[in-house]
């Protein structure tokens, strides 16, 4: 088996959700039209001065390094990177990188990869190099590059890592979801681990792809030099942009219009005490409760699901808890088209709804059409069952006489039943819950049926 190390370089758009603000200036993040939120700072006109970072970045950023276990340097320099290129209106980047700068977080590990650093910079502008257009909108965007060290050893690593990274982001509501990411992905195989950088790959499906292709490429010729490729998505293949450039080429110089910013230790330490359990913690914890594996992994991919369920599973039963709120919950949203976020679900009444099927006050199926209804509105289950006359039957002297009829009018599937076909038990237990509009006790159908039938 071939020895290969990857290695990252994760960008992401910072969630401004306080300020809204891009990173030097006043203009609005919002990603319109062309050219619309733009100023003479963020399109680089003669004689305009950058303002101050925006805080809230700079506060997002830290919070970001002590999700990775990071350490953080108190002291903050950006510098102006240069490269020639049509989305620079400057003709460099401002960036807390590069030769003579202190990253913000160092030195960090995110499930055993190590992070070489995070860093906080600015965006260029969106440039097509097919019509020769400038997007100046996303010009001074505040973005996240994550850089981890070359400890990946094969493309599934990658892939599972990068979606359990940006899962403990979400938890602080770093990364704006709709921006989306890029990334640049650097592989290297034995014996000399000459690394190739493949740039800008921009989905998870994309980076294990442009891996395997690359480490196929690099193994027909382990001795090739040193280059810088990009990712070609129609046809699944690497293509040659330029031998790798050094650091040397970009010029670093400290930006001389941006003080030195200092950070002071208590100021970490108010952001540290603001973190949420990560992930990993809630798996184990929710497990530990008696939650399934793969209902405890989705609950703690959303950290509102997840604070939702350990309110809930206070008073039901966790296994209860977990079911309902990874699966019912779940395909509710999805049948809607809806986010946790987008819904005013009250924790009271999804404990309401949950003590009514745990104490067979009303059915599974009674259940699944009441949570139907409050992801839309908010109302107290007991008290809609109460008012609607939706609690569960279960006398067998009224479900005698459902399962009665169900047999009269389905001779067909009575035969095949007492031929061996479990299948045409099934039809007829849905049959006289379709009579009883879902009210029946699942239980008690089932034993009148396989009495009355055997």
């Amino acid at each position: 088996m071939v020895d290969v190390k990857i290695g990252l370089e994760i960008h992401g758009y910072l969630k401004m959700s306080d300020t809204k603000k891009k990173l030097f200036c006043n203009c609005s993040i919002n990603d319109s039209d062309y050219n619309l939120n733009t100023c003479p700072i963020c399109t680089g006109q003669p004689g305009t001065k950058t303002m101050l970072p925006n805080k809230e970045a700079i506060k997002k950023i830290i919070t970001c390094a002590l999700m990775m276990n990071c350490k953080v340097n108190k002291r903050l320099l950006f510098q102006r990177k240069h490269y020639s290129w049509p989305d620079l209106p400057n003709g460099y980047q401002k960036t807390i990188s590069g030769a003579y700068s202190h990253p913000v977080g160092v030195n960090g590990n995110f499930l055993d990869i190590g992070i070489e650093e995070c860093h906080l910079e600015e965006d260029p502008a969106r440039w097509d190099p097919l019509t020769g257009k400038v997007d100046y909108n996303r010009s001074g965007f505040p973005l996240i590059e994550i850089v981890t060290k070359p400890d990946f050893k094969d493309s599934e690593q990658v892939r599972t890592w990068m979606k359990k990274l940006f899962t403990s982001l979400g938890y602080i509501d770093a990364l704006d979801p709709d921006a989306g990411f890029k990334s640049d992905v650097n592989v290297s195989i034995a014996p000399n681990f000459l690394r190739t950088e493949i740039k800008n790959v921009n989905s998870l499906t994309g980076i294990k792809e442009a891996i395997e292709y690359e480490i196929s490429r690099l193994q027909e010729d382990p001795n090739e030099h040193m280059q810088t490729r990009t990712w070609d998505d129609i046809s699944k293949t690497t293509k040659f942009m330029r031998k790798k450039e050094s650091a040397t080429e970009y010029m670093f110089i400290p930006e001389p219009d941006l003080p030195i910013i200092n950070i002071q230790q208590a100021d970490i330490d108010a952001i540290e005490l603001t973190l949420p359990e990560k992930p990993e913690e809630k798996i184990k914890k929710f497990i530990a409760m008696g939650v399934a594996i793969d209902d405890a992994k989705i609950l703690a991919q959303e950290i509102k699901l997840a604070v939702m369920f350990e309110k809930v599973a206070k008073i039901i039963n966790p296994a209860l808890a977990g079911k309902w709120l990874r699966r019912e919950l779940l395909r509710v949203l999805n049948y809607n088209n809806k986010t946790i976020d987008e819904i005013a679900l009250d924790e009271r009444h999804m404990i309401e709804l949950l003590e009514l099927v745990r104490d067979k006050v009303i059915t599974d199926t009674t259940a699944q059409r009441i949570l139907n209804l409050l992801v839309e509105k908010e109302f107290s289950p007991k008290e809609y069952v109460q008012k609607e006359g939706l609690g569960a039957i279960s006398g067998e002297d009224d479900l005698m006489i459902l399962c009665q009829d169900a047999i009269k009018e389905n001779h067909n599937a009575v035969e095949d039943y007492k031929k061996g076909e479990e299948k045409s038990f099934n039809f007829l237990v849905g049959q006289v819950m379709r009579k009883s509009k879902g009210k029946a006790s699942p239980d008690v159908v089932n034993k009148l049926l396989k009495g009355m039938l055997a």
